[in-house]
């Protein structure tokens, strides 16, 4: 291991430590201006922040959450639009908002060509309202939204099962029910939601048959039964150690996007990790991999994942209460006061398995000497993320404690 470590350190000498232990980042008094890709990611850290120290499985979306919230501050006005800048850092000037909006989605549809993504944002509201056709018209061109009516106030639970059929459709089965009974009331007039799937094919698959049932070490120290997925050959992989962590960088089928696994060393906390883990180190911490392409055996849990989210209750914490109450100014909707966003709910599903590119076979005349391969086995719990490689735009951000629980 301490030889391990020495090569990590030689191999970025030049970089910043990673460490995620503690805060020992040094800070800049220079303001630094932020792409949208890093606005989304810095607000989505803001929101999850003290989730890691939740139980149990935890998957979000900040991409999901910060798309969501760009097509309510787009129509919000006065102190409402205020409150929702101050927790998103939006562009103030509708015209950069939509613009930046569209090239963020564009640069995505590219990433994710031929993998099953799907993120879904539709206001539901009160039938017998209207929308500004102005406002559609920009919910559909610049933010690929709707705004959907529903009738809460003859029949709440009928409301809920077409808002969760229609959510189903839209996510290929992927999530099958937003709203959970007795969620939607009578007096139900607007609300927001916000959907992210996906399940992607590999860069290069894992071999099916090398999987198998096996003990997964949970955060207490008992044991439990995961299917254990193996690649059959080593990996090349952007990696990075040191004795509070491994992470390697695996690539989903066309290149474009990848999902970073941060595996705690032996007797670590995944929990420590995820709580620690800030834009800033993140972005050390990619920087520290790309100085460093390994052969790695990976070994990874089959697992299916899902998070529900209460976005108007962590937000109204983080400085936009005023969003979600009576007196909120979402004028730029319906022409005038009197819709508030009542609620607001992010549902969240991955999935991950064996499925990718097989491998090429190669013949070669002579074999030349190989480096052996380094081992990184997820069978205790980890954290992981889902990033677009060119901007770093995070769509996912995840924690797995226990496989046998994931649904």
């Amino acid at each position: 291991m301490r030889k391990l470590l020495v090569l990590a350190l030689a191999a970025a000498a030049l970089l910043p430590r990673c460490s995620l232990a503690a805060d020992t980042l040094p800070l800049s008094t220079a303001p630094v201006a932020l792409s949208p890709a890093e606005r989304s990611n810095a607000a989505g850290f803001r929101f999850i922040a003290g989730a890691g120290e939740t139980k149990g499985n935890t998957l979000f979306s900040p991409y999901g959450l910060y798309s969501a919230f760009s097509m309510a501050y787009d129509c919000a006005r006065g102190n409402t639009a205020s409150e929702i800048r101050s927790v998103f850092s939006f562009p103030e000037d509708a015209d950069s908002l939509r613009r930046e909006a569209v090239l963020l989605r564009r640069g995505l549809i590219k990433s994710v060509k031929g993998l099953r993504f799907r993120r879904i944002n539709a206001f539901w509201y009160q039938k017998g309202y209207e929308f500004l056709p102005e406002y559609e018209a920009v919910l559909k061109s610049s933010y690929s939204a709707s705004g959907e009516t529903a009738d809460f106030r003859s029949s709440p639970e009928k409301a809920r099962a077409a808002i969760n059929d229609w959510t189903g459709k839209k996510t290929d089965g992927l999530i099958t029910g937003v709203f959970e009974q007795g969620a939607l009331t009578l007096f139900t007039r607007l609300m927001l939601a916000n959907a992210v799937t996906f399940k992607g094919n590999w860069a290069s698959s894992f071999n099916k048959d090398l999987t198998s049932e096996q003990d997964f070490s949970l955060a207490g120290g008992e044991k439990a039964k995961a299917q254990l997925m193996t690649s059959d050959k080593p990996l090349k992989t952007e990696y990075y150690e040191d004795e509070e962590f491994q992470a390697a960088g695996l690539d989903y089928l066309g290149g474009k996007l990848r999902m970073l696994v941060l595996l705690p060393a032996e007797g670590k906390s995944a929990a420590d990790l995820y709580k620690n883990l800030t834009p800033e180190k993140l972005s050390e911490l990619r920087k520290a991999m790309s100085a460093r392409i390994e052969p790695v055996l990976v070994t990874l849990p089959r697992f299916k994942i899902s998070g529900t989210w209460d976005l108007a209750a962590r937000l109204s914490a983080l400085g936009m209460p005023g969003a979600f109450k009576e007196d909120a100014d979402y004028s730029g909707m319906t022409g005038r006061k009197g819709l508030f966003l009542q609620q607001a709910v992010q549902k969240v599903v991955v999935e991950v398995d064996e499925a990718g590119r097989e491998a090429p076979v190669v013949k070669t005349r002579k074999k030349k000497r190989e480096k052996a391969p380094l081992l990184f086995k997820a069978d205790r719990p980890f954290i992981f993320l889902i990033e677009e490689k060119r901007t770093g735009l995070l769509l996912f951000l995840g924690k797995l404690e226990d496989p046998s629980l994931a649904v």
